[in-house]
């Protein structure tokens, strides 16, 4: 059974309604300004991370289109490194989070209270993917292993061979045909 809370144990402050309604306006309006703090220190907070990391999105090839440090102010905001990986505040706003989408689920990457920590560790992540990328793109990801190819010359006198071998076989069958009609 739930315990019930300190405000259902007190008496109501006021019988009016409308004193009701003006007090839980005043609880409501308290509760959005703690929420804009919050937020506002959330993004303020992912501001000064995207801000350390332009330098190292500056650095990326031209060729890799994949990146993209986007601050978007959404529930809870988000600083999307791609795709797939985004960082987020935690709950509390202490912590920065460093989440990878993948098939079976979210993937936290990293946590620390420390810009330069989760700095580092996107750095990290950045270049790992672009060297993956390099891989994919050489073709050596999916390569089968070689095989060594006969030279054609072996390919020919092999036909050769075969051919000889038909002409000797048929002429050994008509004489066994032959030599049995007779016979």
């Amino acid at each position: 059974m739930e315990k019930p809370d300190d405000k259902t144990r007190e008496a109501a402050a006021s019988d009016s309604l409308r004193d009701a309604v003006s007090q839980a306006r005043l609880e409501e309006a308290q509760g959005i300004e703690t929420e804009l703090d919050q937020r506002s220190t959330e993004m303020a907070r992912l501001e000064i991370l995207q801000a350390s990391l332009k330098s190292v999105f500056d650095d990326i090839p031209a060729g890799e289109d994949r990146f993209e440090l986007a601050l978007v102010p959404s529930t809870p905001a988000r600083l999307w490194v791609d795709m797939f990986a985004y960082v987020e505040i935690d709950a509390d706003g202490e912590l920065y989070r460093f989440v990878r989408n993948e098939r079976s689920g979210r993937k936290v990457l990293v946590e620390s209270r420390d810009v330069g920590v989760m700095r580092g560790r996107i750095t990290e992540y950045v270049a790992h993917q672009i060297v993956v990328r390099e891989r994919e793109m050489s073709g050596l990801a999916d390569m089968p292993p070689l095989t060594r190819r006969r030279p054609r010359r072996l390919r020919v006198g092999l036909v050769l061979s075969a051919f000889i071998v038909g002409i000797l076989t048929g002429a050994a069958g008509l004489f066994a045909i032959g030599w049995l009609i007779t016979q």
